[in-house]
């Protein structure tokens, strides 16, 4: 795959090269008399563009532009500058050690010539100071740049489609496993017992927290963003509902909420406590422990449980777990932390997310 991205690289300069020999060919100009010398010309213009673009898009923009250091990012720009008239010139000087395409030169552009035969700093002062360079610069960038914009934006909507599609179907997979009738099934069961031991309370407690996870999976969970309190009910239902089921494994949770207004997209932390629970055996010394912190706009999210070693599907986590870690980059590029960690039987989730 990146042998074939050089060709198509390769393969646009060539077309530069081209475009800028068939364009000084068809115009009327003192030059294209001189074949080899318009080939030469066109050669050293487009290697000149094509070292600028490169040190734009590969070293400066990535750097420095895409991060916002904009101070930084203009002195990279301002070198490029530079390097690209000095760059200019030098092969201005190469193309001069023809014969031919001096006396060309000196014949229908002696003032060039002379403004040539100054020296390599005058000359290139004179370029930058004068803007003319950046003009050139300018043009000769436009049409590779179009093309890399181009480029990177349907890259972009295509990812954002598909990433639409994996949302979805994430939505889908995590309603379909929480309606199926084994889910059902347990809970109600759950709240049957508990109404057979007189547990009014607890059986009505039970009922509430059904009721209300259905009804934000049911008609919530389609929206971009919900608030982190709807967010957070939604996890506290899940886990009080899932633990009805253990009989030996100890739940501890810990969520705690100094900043309010701040929302996250809908069911975001869910396929964590999911696999928690999924791959947690429920035997004596099993543990699940969820905390969670939002304070000064960041949000802090660490769950770690007790799994099978020898299990390979505990370790990888699932389809839930991979379009979390797409949905996080998608919504929040740069501006979260997401670590896994295994030791002995113990699985990790420690994430952290800068909302402000």
């Amino acid at each position: 795959m990146q042998s074939g991205r050089w060709i198509r690289h390769l393969l646009f300069w060539v077309f530069v090269f081209a475009a800028r020999y068939y364009i000084q060919q068809i115009t009327f100009n003192n030059y294209k008399q001189y074949t080899r010398g318009v080939v030469m010309n066109s050669l050293t213009a487009t290697i000149n563009i094509a070292v600028a673009y490169y040190l734009i898009v590969g070293w400066v923009y990535p750097r420095w532009l895409k991060k916002k250091r904009y101070v930084i990012g203009a002195g990279g720009l301002l070198l490029v500058i530079v390097l690209y008239t000095w760059l200019d010139y030098e092969t201005e000087q190469y193309l001069l050690m023809d014969p031919r395409w001096r006396s060309l030169v000196q014949q229908f552009q002696p003032d060039y010539y002379s403004f040539l035969q100054r020296g390599m700093i005058n000359d290139v002062l004179s370029r930058i100071l004068s803007l003319g360079i950046v003009y050139q610069l300018f043009l000769g960038l436009a049409l590779p740049l179009f093309v890399k914009l181009s480029i990177e934006y349907n890259r972009e909507q295509v990812r954002r489609v598909e990433l639409a599609r994996q949302n979805l179907q994430l939505e889908l997979n995590f309603l379909r496993s929480q309606v199926n009738p084994h889910f059902l099934f347990n809970t109600l069961n759950n709240i049957y017992s508990l109404i057979l031991h007189d547990k009014k309370m607890e059986s009505a407690d039970t009922v509430a927290r059904l009721s209300a996870f259905m009804r934000y999976s049911l008609h919530d969970a389609d929206r971009e963003k919900a608030s982190i309190e709807k967010e957070v009910r939604l996890m506290q239902d899940y886990i009080e509902l899932e633990k009805i089921r253990l009989n030996h494994t100890r739940v501890g949770t810990d969520f705690a909420l100094s900043d309010v207004g701040y929302e996250l997209p809908p069911l975001l932390l869910i396929p964590f406590l999911e696999n928690a629970f999924k791959y947690c055996p429920d035997g004596t010394g099993a543990v699940i422990d969820i905390r969670l912190r939002l304070a000064s706009g960041r949000l802090t999210f660490f769950c770690r449980n007790t799994y099978d070693p020898d299990s390979n599907a505990a370790a990888s986590g699932g389809i839930g777990i991979n379009n979390a870690t797409k949905r996080l980059e998608q919504y929040y590029p740069g501006h979260y932390t997401y670590r896994v960690s295994r030791e002995g039987d113990i699985y990790s989730v420690d994430l952290t997310i800068e909302l402000a």
